[in-house]
């Protein structure tokens, strides 16, 4: 699956357009996150948020609650441990990312892949996560590994599906075509 990351508000048409899957709201603020939420949601799509980067929001007990209740997102890609607690204990799908800026974050991702009781995970660089995909998908078990940041063609992303990723995350519009599913 494609996961349309939506950094600029004039693209969200385009992810809205596709067939439902699940789509990124990645530059919301607290004004507007609820009303695009709905929007997505009314398309037949998932909505995901990174609650740490939601202007005017507190990543807090409130904050987070106020995601599920007051603006039907569905999940959260972060990489706090106090915000995954909070976001799982509000009925929200968690996502918990990792960043591979060397060999080390990348034992201690594969190490902590097989005791984080999180949803799925999210890795990024996506050029790195497919360098160290056998790695991190065995890691992974049954949950799902979705590859973000840095995806900008084609032959990446069906790289990224081939080595076994359940999805990726991507603002590039040219790939948002493909893997809806």
């Amino acid at each position: 699956m494609i996961i349309p990351s939506v950094h600029n508000l004039a693209t969200l048409d385009a992810a809205i357009d596709r067939p439902p899957s699940a789509i990124l709201l990645a530059d919301v603020h607290l004004g507007n996150v609820g009303p695009l939420a709905r929007r997505c949601k009314s398309a037949g799509h998932t909505v995901l948020v990174r609650p740490d980067l939601i202007e005017g929001l507190r990543s807090d007990k409130r904050g987070i609650t106020l995601l599920k209740q007051e603006f039907s997102v569905d999940g959260t890609f972060t990489g706090s441990a106090s915000t995954a607690r909070l976001a799982k204990r509000a009925g929200l799908d968690v996502y918990w990312r990792f960043f591979l800026l060397d060999s080390r974050a990348l034992d201690s991702a594969a190490s902590q892949m097989h005791t984080l009781p999180w949803d799925g995970f999210e890795v990024a660089p996506g050029p790195l996560a497919l360098q160290c995909a056998d790695a991190l998908i065995a890691s992974a078990g049954q949950k799902p590994l979705i590859a973000g940041g840095f995806i900008s063609d084609e032959p990446l992303a069906e790289a990224l599906f081939d080595a076994g990723y359940s999805a990726i995350n991507t603002s590039d519009r040219s790939l948002w075509r493909g893997h809806s599913q």
